[in-house]
């Protein structure tokens, strides 16, 4: 098949390119910035998303499958001035990319985001649960789902939102709990946890993600699907399990502040059955975060 990556330049997207790649799929990652390192094969496009240029050219290879990827991810509370830059990236490009396609791709994956949703009533979610995101990039996200749904129901082109939880694995951005822990064990000085560390989090690995996103592609799947773990941890076992990890006899220590964490996770149900969607254990994704970086 080939592949539109938009936004394949990023941590979720360099690790989506190199599975499509591995799997034998043709590759246009189209990002603002182009990889650091690109991959035997990939084709790279550099180009401003948000403008019709770098649209068209995007889209002048044409694609078998569109994977949208391209994101601003702030946690925003308000609305603030870049707010609609985040509707333009995250909303309109993609649907500017449909329109300005030649023809129309076989399927469309949307990487979504489990901040959707917004504060759980019950867990663990599924997706039938409410939609209330306080976030406006929570409230951009749903918003594109809901207008890709459309506008390829419209085209006959298979639709798939991913949900996903909380993305960790190699490449993650430093500012991070985990990547923050890992550098902490690494220079022999215990991760710090707020509170009692009672804070229930979903934690997917990168390649899951990949996974996913592969999967749903290929099938041709379509509506909205949760990408997580399957099995939620604390936040004090992601501190005990980096300390693990290092024969030091380290042990997290505590500091006594409000976290302000909300508890969450979410059921894979779905995309177990309609994707054959298998998660990485966390000890097992952790290990690989922390040999590769």
């Amino acid at each position: 098949m080939k592949f539109l990556v938009a936004g394949g330049s990023g941590f979720v997207g360099r690790h989506v390119v190199r599975r499509l790649l591995s799997e034998g799929h043709a590759v246009l990652n189209a990002d603002r910035v182009p990889p650091q390192a690109p991959e035997p094969g990939e084709v790279v496009a550099v180009a401003d998303l948000t403008s019709p240029e770098g649209i068209a050219a995007a889209a002048a290879r044409g694609a078998d499958a569109v994977v949208w990827l391209a994101a601003s991810i702030r946690q925003a509370p308000t609305i603030d001035a870049t707010a609609q830059d985040d509707l333009r990236l995250m909303v309109e490009a993609p649907l500017r990319l449909l329109s300005v396609l030649a023809s129309p791709p076989a399927s469309v994956v949307y990487l979504s985001s489990v901040q959707v949703y917004g504060r759980p009533d019950r867990l663990p979610v599924d997706e039938e649960h409410a939609t209330r995101p306080f976030t406006v990039y929570g409230v951009a996200k749903l918003c594109a789902e809901q207008m890709l749904g459309v506008a390829c129901a419209g085209r006959g082109i298979a639709c798939a939102s991913l949900r996903a939880a909380f993305v960790y694995g190699p490449g993650q951005h430093p500012a991070n709990a985990i990547p923050r822990f890992l550098e902490r064990v690494r220079s022999g000085v215990a991760p710090v946890v707020h509170g009692d560390g009672a804070d229930v989090r979903d934690d997917v690995f990168v390649g899951d993600v990949a996974q996913a996103v592969s999967h749903a592609a290929s099938r041709r799947a379509h509506g909205v699907l949760n990408i997580g773990s399957g099995a939620p941890h604390t936040l004090l076992d992601v501190a005990r399990a980096t300390c693990d990890l290092v024969p030091s006899g380290l042990r997290p220590a505590h500091e006594d502040r409000p976290s302000g964490w909300i508890d969450r996770w979410y059921t894979i149900d779905r995309a177990r059955s309609e994707l054959g969607y298998v998660p990485t254990a966390f000890a097992d994704g952790l290990r690989r975060q922390w040999a590769e970086g």
